[in-house]
């Protein structure tokens, strides 16, 4: 006990081990070393047995329970951190931190109602505790309460001036409420008391970027891979991390190829294979590994002679390149709002698209593509960038049925059954299940007057064939397209449409059926009325 207290852990494990013979049956020993074990980052195996061990010796320690589910907790085992803490709790109720420890792995789950109820009996039970003010705030946040969520935040910097995470957290709640000067100054507050966090850093990068920042922005969005959105990323080579254009250059003057990979969603990667001929101007040899649905289109619409891997099939000499991440090229190229490479499009189609993508010529109208959910992978962006189709579709219907419009939808995956009340009507072509990739969806995309998506790699993809493209965007919309503005200095022909307020889908198709009332030249919501 008396070096887990010095914080001396290796040497507490290493005692107990030394010792074991003689703790066999002692509990409060195999609670000690299980603690120490879990500080230890190659022993949390050997962390779990100790306190599993101690739990069968002496099933009443409250203490092995709760300190179990820490463990578990660390190694995003939710489920079962819930349940140790529940059995702690039901042989002493009356500890806050284990009231706190439930509510933050009840949130982990997604068990919002009672992640509250957790949180705030710990609140009960120690109300000067800071964690459990800023964490309850997260609660709040991940209601979209973001008033609630503030004056949290500000209660816990109240108990603890000095509790960077609150500050934080409350630029984050200011950046979900559009006011991203204001979270600036918390985020670097935050910073300057936690030099250290990954999430003060990302977070900042994030505002900066929002805000047009792109000098420093993109300086600091070299931070994103130690944040918790990362921590799964896969590197996939263990060659040397080139940093700087310096870097690069020399490696290419050395002869050697650099693998560039795609380290987030396909929207990214199709947003800035833009920087791909800047390299190859510069004679920079490299390869670009990629996921599998994009790999035709970058072969046969990229630029050309850029070769394509599959980063799911990458074998050497390629696992042991020197390497960059793809969202390191702005940084490396300088880029700012002035001088982003926009020339569109920088994809180009290859021939005319096969009989089976022909889209068919509209009779007097114009050919729209609609999307109105992005990739349900990601749960939390799904909710945040996804709209029901109802909102939508039924505002088509006068321009559709009046033949002014005809509409293709290009939703894949499960919300595409939202189309299947309008399925039936003329003008309406469903493209779910007869696209196989990109290359198949740029052909079809390539051959429309208009696309309206929500924010989607299929709207990048528009963006990148010079196609108007009609964006929807929450209230709170990703820094790539920046504050306030409705252009986009990343792609030409490309219009921005943006939540009046937080989840207010509503507000902002009233804009988009206003613009295409402009586009048709006839007052669309005069039209319903009358068809009404």
């Amino acid at each position: 006990m008396a070096l887990w207290k010095l914080e001396r852990y290796l040497e507490g494990y290493e005692l107990h081990c030394s010792y074991s013979h003689h703790f066999e049956n002692d509990a409060a020993a195999w609670v000690i070393a299980g603690m120490c074990a879990r500080r230890l980052p190659d022993k949390q195996g050997e962390a779990e047995q100790a306190l599993r061990r101690a739990i069968a010796l002496d099933p009443r320690r409250n203490d092995a329970h709760y300190n179990l589910g820490n463990l578990l907790n660390d190694a995003e085992r939710y489920q079962e951190a819930c349940e140790c803490y529940v059995n702690s709790l039901a042989i002493d109720a009356n500890g806050p931190l284990v009231w706190h420890n439930l509510g933050m792995a009840l949130k982990e789950l997604d068990c919002i109602d009672e992640a509250e109820i957790a949180m705030r009996t710990s609140i009960k039970l120690d109300p000067l505790n800071a964690d459990a003010w800023c964490n309850l705030g997260l609660v709040a946040h991940s209601r979209k309460n973001y008033e609630l969520s503030k004056r949290l935040y500000l209660h816990s910097i109240h108990l603890d001036t000095g509790h960077a995470t609150s500050w934080i957290n409350l630029g984050m709640s200011l950046l979900d409420e559009v006011k991203p000067e204001q979270a600036l100054t918390a985020l670097r507050r935050g910073h300057t008391l936690d030099p250290n966090s990954p999430d003060a850093l990302f977070n900042l990068a994030l505002t900066l970027l929002l805000l047009g920042e792109y000098d420093e922005g993109w300086r600091l969005y070299e931070s994103r891979f130690t944040s918790k959105q990362f921590k799964n990323t896969l590197i996939p080579s263990t060659g040397p991390w080139l940093s700087r254009l310096e870097d690069v250059q020399e490696k290419a003057q050395s002869g050697e190829t650099v693998l560039i990979w795609g380290e987030q969603g396909l929207g990214d990667a199709i947003q800035f294979v833009r920087y791909f001929p800047i390299l190859q101007e510069l004679q920079i040899p490299f390869v670009f590994c990629t996921q599998p649905a994009l790999i035709p289109l970058f072969q046969e619409w990229g630029p050309k002679g850029i070769r394509v891997l599959d980063q799911n099939q990458l074998a050497p000499p390629w696992t042991n390149a020197p390497h960059l991440a793809l969202l390191s090229l702005p940084r490396l190229m300088r880029s700012d709002l002035a001088t982003i490479p926009m020339v569109t499009p920088y994809l180009e189609p290859p021939g005319p698209p096969p009989e089976r993508l022909l889209v068919p010529t509209p009779p007097g109208g114009i050919a729209i593509g609609l999307v109105w959910a992005s990739n349900p992978g990601n749960k939390a962006l799904y909710r945040h960038k996804s709209m029901p189709l109802e909102l939508l579709l039924p505002r088509l219907l006068p321009a559709l049925c009046n033949d002014l419009i005809e509409l293709h939808s290009l939703q894949v995956g499960d919300d595409a059954a939202q189309l299947a009340p309008w399925a039936d009507l003329d003008g309406i072509h469903n493209w779910n299940g007869k696209l196989n990739n990109f290359s198949d969806t740029a052909h079809v995309v390539h051959q429309l007057d208009l696309l309206i998506s929500v924010d989607t790699a299929v709207a990048h993809l528009a963006g990148a064939l010079a196609i108007p493209t009609w964006i929807l965007l929450p209230s709170n919309a990703d820094f790539r397209w920046l504050h306030n503005r409705t252009d986009s200095p990343w792609y030409e022909m490309v219009r921005l449409f943006r939540q009046p307020g937080t989840n207010d889908w509503a507000g902002c198709i009233d804009q988009v059926i206003d613009a295409l009332g402009e586009v048709v030249g006839l007052d669309l919501e005069r039209l319903a009325e009358v068809e009404g």
